[in-house]
């Protein structure tokens, strides 16, 4: 996977893809299809984020890129999420530029932000890589023409 990477810019999801997907000891709450295992309570005052579990086989192949190319595009819904996400990325990817991390309303956009990321700096969509744990996203992004790998990918 490492090869298929190295000249691109990747775009890596967060929750999921860069950590494991399990909060409060668990992956679902069955309380908020929209919210997952969180309550909005949790999101907007509990530190969720801050203990989640940084995945080794990822934080190995992130620091075998280029910095400059290593971006992060994760999805939000309160500002206590951001405060968490910004020092545990600069805590378990220290290689990951400040500069080179946004943050999104909607998983579904992310295709769409590529793609303007894309035009916006002159890139060609085939210069570009996605790695996001949901199937729907992925699909999305490789009907859009975006070259899209799941975490699976890099797991032996």
């Amino acid at each position: 996977m490492l090869e298929k990477l190295k000249d691109k810019y990747v775009f890596f999801d967060v929750d999921g893809t860069l950590s494991e997907y399990r909060y409060n000891d668990a992956i679902y709450s069955g309380r908020d299809p929209e919210l997952g295992c969180q309550t909005l309570k949790n999101l907007l005052f509990d530190d969720l984020f801050a203990n989640a579990r940084p995945l080794k086989t990822m934080q190995n192949i992130i620091s075998k890129l280029d910095s400059d190319k290593v971006l992060i595009l994760g999805t939000i819904v309160t500002n206590n999420e951001i405060e968490q996400k910004y020092p545990w990325l600069k805590k378990h990817y220290p290689n990951i530029k400040r500069e080179n991390i946004y943050f999104i309303s909607s998983t579904m956009l992310k295709p769409d932000v590529i793609i303007e990321w894309c035009q916006h700096f002159n890139v060609n969509l085939s210069d570009v890589a996605f790695v996001d744990d949901r199937l729907d996203v992925l699909r999305r992004a490789e009907a859009m023409g975006i070259t899209s790998y799941h975490p699976s990918s890099f797991t032996d």
